[in-house]
């Protein structure tokens, strides 16, 4: 596979290309056997037959998957070891090279140009490498292209973000350019044994620290072996940028393993093109239904036709996928932590797309938890001076309750589509503690009013009123009882983020189903609707009368009894808990919306 000189790509267009040649063997060479006639000899004065152009075609998914990594915010470059005319053609087909409007930009590669003015060359060698048109080689037309020093490279990023320009890189180029800055930087050191390793040079950071600036700019690197596959890796993590490498080949290993993220999918060329008819025909076989249905005189012949050939395409693909399962696991499946056995680059969209889900779901685990352990620690503390104990019973329900609503927040999927935004990467930022801090605030307010109301009507020669004493269902430690366990429920309801990186909360029915569950329970014992229910959970019937002697709260008290007395406790308590659930929502909505801006 080779570029040729003045071949266009565009008469290529993205084939693989084969130069045949042939020689007229003498006679005395046509008496001796093969493996006595040398390499050299055999290809010296070859008489060219042609070109042989292979086609591989490329995957169905292929274009819509690497749409969707660009439109989630994700940049997406092609390491191939093909030649630079056959890549960069590819490259547009599959929309790495995205077009501006309705046309494809530009596209260049790096040549190097010694410079006449040696001065210039050793002050700046970046200057000797420019970016040339792809189909012009022509050194004359260099003077007016953009150079890789700092200042042009600037230029160039904004070009390649407008659109106006692709560039590529090959292997040798950039060998080319790696070799000049190491012998550069390391040329006045001779007391040093320098490496002369390829890898050692390329993984260098005098190379990398070059690279850095320039790999970020590049939608193609063609002709690369697998050291340099390695090197352009790395320079992207030094650049800052979060790698996912997808190979299917032992060249891939050290890029795989190099990427923070390396996924290793299959190579089995025939059993993809079995894979590829069969979808192929299926295809067919519905564009054909789609017309029939036209038709207002459709024979059931031809129906029964097209489902024995829906039918034989099913089983191909499902013999295809049989086969796939077959398939051995090569050297890139050992250097990667992650293998598909698909033979589609589909699996970098679901590894970004559980990786999000997961990321954001166990931020929302430790939010929750932040909460709870909030509202846990502020019934230990302040009020256990108070006497407010739980019962056994109370204790177990809260225990599986919790357990559930954690296991069923694991189970949110992802969606299908990736999103534009990014996840956050910390439960440390600005916005979860204020979100923590507000949710926290308002639960320990609704706690505070409901003990204080509750101290009117609690005898206080009660044994069960002594922190140590033993538990004694009464109003006090039913309120605190009810307000934290719809607090631990509304602390799961309001930080299930959902879209745009999960599942929303109704799509996660069994989520969704078992909250408006523990509402209606909780409802129905703060209103006593089924006594029996709140006998259950050790819950205290609600008085309506103050008790003689009762302890007095540090608000006040006489606003508070008159209320509750006006109301009804259960009353009382039922709209306490209302309020407590729709600010909880109001507040979390109000702080989404200001980071969201």
């Amino acid at each position: 596979m080779v570029s040729f000189v003045g071949y266009s790509p565009n008469d290529i267009l993205g084939q693989r290309v084969l130069a045949i040649a042939y020689r007229k063997l003498t006679t005395e060479e046509a008496n001796k056997k093969i493996e006595a006639l040398s390499r050299q000899t055999m290809e010296s004065d070859l008489i060219f037959a042609g070109f042989l152009l292979l086609h591989c075609p490329i995957k169905t998914d292929s274009s819509s998957v690497i749409s969707e990594l660009w439109n989630g915010g994700n940049q997406v470059v092609m390491i191939t070891g093909d030649a630079i005319h056959t890549a960069a053609e590819v490259a547009r087909q599959v929309g790495i090279i995205r077009k501006e409007e309705k046309s494809f930009p530009r596209t260049l590669q790096l040549k190097h140009f010694p410079s006449d003015d040696l001065t210039d060359s050793v002050n700046d060698v970046r200057s000797d490498f420019r970016f040339v048109p792809l189909s012009k080689i022509d050194g004359e037309e260099a003077a007016q292209c953009l150079t890789l020093t700092t200042k042009h490279i600037m230029e160039l990023k904004t070009l390649v973000t407008q659109r106006k320009l692709a560039l590529c890189i090959s292997g040798d180029a950039l060998q080319h350019l790696v070799s000049t800055i190491f012998k550069l930087n390391n040329g006045n050191n001779q007391l040093i044994e320098q490496p002369t390793d390829e890898k050692q040079i390329l993984l260098h950071p005098a190379t990398q620290d070059v690279l850095k600036d320039i790999v970020p700019i590049c939608a193609v690197f063609a002709r690369c072996n697998p050291r340099q596959k390695e090197a352009i890796v790395a320079a992207f993590n030094l650049g800052g940028f979060t790698t996912l490498m997808c190979g299917d080949g032992t060249n891939d290993v050290g890029a795989l393993r190099r990427a923070h993220v390396g996924i290793s999918i299959i190579s089995a060329p025939e059993v993809e093109a079995k894979e590829r008819s069969a979808k192929k025909a299926m295809s067919q076989v519905k564009a054909k239904q789609k017309k029939e249905r036209k038709k207002k005189n459709t024979r059931k012949e031809p129906r029964a036709r097209n489902v024995s050939s829906i039918e034989k395409s099913l089983r191909e693909l499902q013999e295809a996928q049989d086969e796939l399962d077959q398939v051995e696991l090569g050297d890139a499946s050992i250097a990667s932590p992650f293998t598909s056995r698909m033979v589609s680059i589909k699996c970098c969209k679901v590894v970004l797309q559980q990786g999000r889900c997961t990321l954001v779901t166990m931020l929302q685990i430790y939010t929750i938890l932040g909460v709870n352990c909030l509202i846990n620690a502020s019934i230990l503390s302040k009020l256990f001076l108070h006497g407010v104990k739980q019962g056994d019973r109370q204790l177990t329900i809260l225990g599986i309750v919790v357990a559930g609503l954690f296991f069923l927040v694991t189970r949110g999927k992802p969606l299908p589509n990736l999103s534009t935004m990014h996840p956050p990467t910390s439960v440390l930022g600005l916005k979860p503690i204020f979100s923590i801090g507000s949710q926290f605030a308002i639960h320990y307010a609704s706690m505070i009013v409901a003990t204080e109301a509750a101290l009117s009507f609690v005898d206080p020669f009660d044994p069960s009123m002594i922190p140590d004493g033993p538990f004694n269902p009464n109003a006090l430690n039913t309120c605190t009882f009810l307000i934290s366990v719809l607090a631990t429920v509304n602390t799961f309801a309001v930080n299930y983020r959902g879209e745009p990186f999960v599942e929303p909360l109704r799509a996660n029915k069994n989520l969704w189903k078992s909250l408006q569950l523990c509402y209606v329970i909780l409802f129905a014992c703060s209103l006593e609707i089924f006594p029996p229910l709140n006998d259950l959970f050790q819950l205290a019937e609600f008085p309506d009368v103050v008790g003689d002697g009762a302890k007095e709260g540090t608000l006040d008290h006489s606003i508070l009894t008159r209320l509750v007395e006006t109301l009804g406790f259960k009353l009382f308590m039922t709209g306490l808990m209302v309020c407590d659930t729709i600010l909880v929502f109001l507040v979390e909505r109000l702080i989404l919306g200001l980071f969201q801006r």
